[in-house]
């Protein structure tokens, strides 16, 4: 399950393994906000194994983590 995190507040030590990170349509001018509480910058999309093998298949909307939302990535990938 993927998780929307900003540069300052990257995943570690979660119950998820984050290989990679996809960046949201028009980051940084993005609606995708780090989830972290108390901070509002422009988040990444991190992906788990799984969801960064769905992405080379070409999927581009993930789930995050909260279920509150789906975020849509470009086709950029940056792995860790």
């Amino acid at each position: 399950m993927a998780i929307a995190r900003c540069d300052k507040h990257t995943p570690e030590g979660v119950k998820y393994d984050y290989a990679a990170y996809a960046l949201p349509i028009g980051y940084p001018e993005t609606a995708a906000i780090c989830g972290r509480v108390g901070c509002e910058e422009p988040a990444r999309v991190w992906l788990t194994k799984d969801d960064h093998a769905a992405f080379k298949r070409g999927i581009r909307v993930f789930n995050i983590r909260t279920h509150s939302a789906k975020l849509r990535v470009c086709d950029d990938l940056t792995t860790k």
